[in-house]
């Protein structure tokens, strides 16, 4: 049997409809977190029934009304396919929307957008409804073009300035909130886990505290109230089961994308815990690869990085909706796992400020748990952390991305990168956890230049806060040089890698001692940037011969790829510029 504690709204919605069933009128059912809404397309102008349609704007357009009063109130579910004015049988019209488009449509005619689940349902009588789930929001949502509406009592009604200004102001932590669970109700193997991570962490006060009674762990983290020994939402979920019916996390593991699936974990009636340290485990027996090194030899190692795996799934256990039923789901697909975490980012935070704003959990308080285990990073730098690790072994940073109703975060591996590994292990220990310094390696590993105009996007930081990374990088010695230096060749400041990191990752680098032809897109990209470019830059950032680099700006130039634009066409001081031809690269 499924614990309805997670999610009393669909228990509400559950008991209102057998009650509406049994002959009370459902207007008298309603209440704040219930509505029951008609499907408009079942009308045709009068009280006569028509077959309905699968989409039906003005339908959409109250629900998502509707769905913004509950969103700045307490959340709620709406029952599509019931006559308000009815009761029994006849109030249950029944609907054929498309539960998908409904939802969708909902997101788009919202500002911001809110994600609700659309659930289908059936009455007692068999007929088709459609329930709309709505949670509490972390902001004020309207109806697009409409008003600020929040429910009170049984209506939606119009939002003054003041419940504007609370609202905003509001912050209901869900998982803080207490359960009627108790010590009783704790999984001991979830304990036994907890011990385990505390004594792993080898810190003087986390070991300690693996070593106290049961209760008092608990209490010292957070998740037993000391006077009533209720657990928190936290508690429950970490060490209790709470739903019999369905797991907190879906594992697949498989060879390839579309292979059939060699692990599959998703065992129900478990504590988030237990689930978690299992699909850790196997994460790390997959991960492990043989790969080969220098001179023939081979080596063992992480395809993901194992820090990287373990904070894209933490990250989805802290920040995700966990009032919607659905898991977590990992998928564990060659070198490649797609974690997708129901719901989406916190107000304010975009994949334009990912690794710049200050970690805001969904739930703070599942998060301080997850960091008083040691589980998740005290600083809140998780993200940074997992940009960080997958670069330092030559792999792409991972791509974070928010759909309709979930947060996907994709990490791709492989073999480390030797030529990348090269550079990167002779980085002191403090460039080595600088998130800014390892994104200025990933540019420069496919582009020859960068400066602060270049890096601030890609760092999410303001050019100056870009110009002082670039300092940092600097000071970074590699082989008796600097890692990175200045090339002034076009009086526009730009930097490169230095001599000496430049021939450790000679073999990974598209453009550096590359044949002539293939330069031409870097040349291109360099005019895009600079503005102008000139044979000492080929030189400088290609490694070309002089007769190479002005061969290649000749053919450019012949091509209408570029064009002269100094006064002087031949000798010293000669420099190129967009030609017409210059849109259409090479």
């Amino acid at each position: 049997m499924t614990s309805t504690w997670r999610d009393p709204r669909r228990a509400e919605a559950s008991t209102a409809l057998a009650t509406v069933y049994a002959g009370v009128r459902a207007a008298d059912v309603e209440t704040e977190t219930l509505d029951f809404k008609e499907d408009q397309s079942r009308r045709s102008g009068g009280s006569s029934m028509t077959a309905g349609s699968t989409h039906h704007e003005p339908t959409a357009r109250d629900l998502a009304d509707a769905a913004c009063c509950f969103a700045n109130a307490r959340g709620g579910v709406a029952i599509v396919g019931v006559d308000d004015k009815a009761g029994g049988p006849a109030a249950f019209i029944g609907t054929d929307l498309n539960p998908e488009w409904l939802r969708h449509r909902i997101w788009e005619l919202t500002d911001p957008h809110l994600a609700v689940d659309v659930e289908m349902i059936s009455a007692e009588g068999g007929e088709r409804l459609l329930a709309v789930v709505v949670s509490a929001g972390l902001t004020a949502y309207k109806a697009s073009g409409g008003r600020y509406k929040h429910r009170v009592g049984a209506h939606c009604v119009e939002m003054t300035g003041v419940d504007h200004a609370a609202l905003v102001r509001r912050y209901v932590d869900w998982s803080a909130e207490l359960t009627p669970m108790r010590f009783a109700d704790v999984d001991l193997a979830a304990l036994l886990v907890a011990r385990q991570v505390l004594r792993a962490t080898e810190e003087a006060s986390r070991v300690a505290l693996a070593s106290r009674p049961d209760e008092e762990l608990l209490r010292a983290l957070g998740v037993l109230d000391p006077e009533i020994g209720r657990l928190t939402r936290a508690g429950a979920l970490l060490f209790a089961v709470t739903d019999n019916d369905r797991s907190h996390l879906d594992y697949i593991r498989r060879v390839r994308p579309g292979a059939d699936t060699q692990v599959r974990l998703d065992e129900p009636g478990r504590s988030l815990l237990v689930e978690f340290n299992e699909v850790d485990f196997s994460i790390r027996l997959a991960n492990q690869r043989v790969h080969p090194v220098r001179l023939g030899a081979r080596g063992i190692g992480d395809a993901i990085p194992r820090p990287a795996a373990r904070e894209a799934i933490i990250n989805a256990i802290m920040h995700r909706d966990w009032t919607r039923p659905e898991a977590i789901t990992i998928e564990h697909l060659g070198d490649q796992l797609v974690v997708t975490s129901p719901g989406r980012f916190p107000s304010g935070v975009n994949t334009s400020n990912l690794l710049t704003t200050m970690s805001r959990p969904t739930n703070p308080h599942l998060a301080n748990v997850m960091r008083s285990l040691r589980l998740a990073e005290r600083e809140a730098i998780g993200v940074d952390r997992m940009f960080r690790e997958m670069i330092l072994l030559g792999h792409r940073p991972p791509v974070i991305t928010q759909t309709t109703d979930a947060v996907r975060c994709v990490l791709i591996g492989g073999n480390p990168v030797e030529p990348v590994t090269d550079l990167t292990s002779l980085l002191s220990d403090d460039a080595r956890a600088d998130v800014d310094i390892a994104l200025i390696i990933y540019r420069l590993l496919d582009h020859p230049r960068v400066d602060e105009g270049v890096l601030a996007p890609l760092l999410q930081k303001s050019q100056e806060e870009a110009a002082e990374a670039l300092a940092r990088a600097r000071q970074e010695g590699i082989g008796g040089s600097s890692m990175l230096i200045t090339s002034m060749s076009t009086g526009r400041t730009g930097f490169r890698f230095g001599d000496a990191a430049r021939e450790l990752l000679a073999a990974r680098l598209p453009y550096f001692r590359v044949p002539p032809k293939e330069a031409k897109p870097f040349v291109v990209d360099l005019v895009t940037e600079q503005g102008s470019v000139r044979a000492g830059d080929l030189i400088d950032y290609f490694g070309l011969r002089s007769m190479q680099a002005s061969r290649v700006l000749s053919e450019l130039r012949d091509e209408g790829v570029l064009a002269i634009g100094s006064a002087k066409t031949v000798g010293q001081g000669v420099f190129y510029i967009a030609g017409p031809q210059f849109k259409k690269t090479p």
